[in-house]
């Protein structure tokens, strides 16, 4: 039996020769995240005086769009529908949120950004190691690991998770 000892510094060699390929096959699973990402949406209320206080405060408030917008809840809602000091809408007059008194003549809508996560992935430089070669793809916003999977809001509304990073890694694995 035969046994084979690497020249001094060939596996370091071997490293810096395939960190373009570990790059670009991060590169890969970077636009796949990006495809997969789920938008961003923006509360928005009409602006105007008939706005209830709850709603004003609620203004500009950006989720991912698997999620649920966190809201002031009303003292009737807290008193009457159990719910508690929040009320976790997917969108405006959303009903599975168990509110009455934040949905009745609301006049709220959402803004969507389909790229709203997705401008936010990159991908790192190769970090050569020794032999070891690591390239990192990332994403860094506002409730991302919330968005990839899932979360479960008082009074058991889920929001299921997106799994866009791992999706996206699985997508890229399967080619090879």
């Amino acid at each position: 039996m035969a046994k084979f000892t690497p020249a001094p510094g060939l596996e370091e060699a071997l490293a810096r020769m395939v960190a373009p390929h570990v790059h670009r096959i991060a590169r890969q699973v970077q636009f796949e995240a990006q495809r997969l990402a789920p938008p961003t949406k923006r509360w928005v209320t009409m602006g105007d005086d008939r706005v209830r206080p709850t709603h004003v405060k609620a203004q500009g408030q950006v989720v991912p769009g698997n999620l649920r917008f966190a809201i002031n809840s009303m003292d009737w809602d807290r008193r009457h529908r159990g719910v508690g000091p929040k009320t976790y809408m997917l969108e405006p007059r959303d009903q599975t949120s168990r509110a009455v008194a934040n949905l009745k003549n609301c006049r709220c809508a959402t803004h969507t950004d389909p790229q709203g996560i997705s401008r936010h992935i990159n991908t790192g430089q190769p970090v050569i190691s020794g032999k070891k070669v690591t390239v990192t793809v990332s994403v860094a916003a506002p409730m991302v690991v919330e968005a990839e999977v899932g979360t479960v809001y008082p009074g058991n509304l889920v929001a299921d998770g997106a799994f866009f990073m791992s999706r996206a890694a699985g997508i890229v694995a399967a080619r090879r």
